[in-house]
């Protein structure tokens, strides 16, 4: 009895060790990337691809990324007011287009006050997407990151943009 005891405490401990752990993780990034994120952030990549200039693609390559959440910005009345409505219908707080390797981004933003310590986590958290060296803004390719709230909770997104 004695031996089946230790052989079942030691089984518990090494589930409560290796678990809660675990758990304290899903409740971190319980708001990263979501069903619900990849969905809204694929119509902000709609609304970049359709509606953004050339401008905009040369700023966030030389920049490392730049912020889209202003709906003015795009090229017709049509796209600034499908913009409005896209992010009042979603909550979308901002919407920013980076380079493919979010590394230039992840610098900028590492211990920049200006954007909230949620986001800066956010983006820590995401890779760099740096191994993949075809994919550069050379080649057309771009990020779409999202911040938004639901459930009074914020939510992130991000998503693969190419411009063929």
């Amino acid at each position: 009895t004695l031996i089946v005891s230790v052989f079942i405490l030691a089984i518990f401990s090494l589930l409560y060790t290796n678990f809660f752990p675990l758990i304290g993780e899903y409740e971190r990034y319980k708001n990263y990337d979501t069903v619900e994120a990849t969905y809204i952030v694929h119509w902000a990549r709609m609304i970049a691809l359709k509606g953004l200039t050339e401008s905009s693609y040369t700023s966030a390559r030389s920049k490392g990324y730049v912020d889209i959440s202003d709906c003015s910005i795009y090229t017709n009345n049509d796209w600034q007011m499908y913009c409005e409505s896209f992010k009042v219908s979603n909550n979308v707080e901002k919407i920013y287009l980076t380079t493919y390797s979010t590394t230039k981004f992840k610098n900028y933003i590492k211990d920049n006050s200006a954007f909230s310590r949620r986001f800066r986590e956010y983006i820590s958290y995401l890779p760099t997407y740096s191994k993949n060296t075809s994919k550069t803004p050379a080649n057309g390719y771009y990020r779409v990151i999202i911040e938004y709230v639901s459930n009074n909770d914020y939510k992130y997104g991000n998503i693969e943009l190419f411009r063929g």
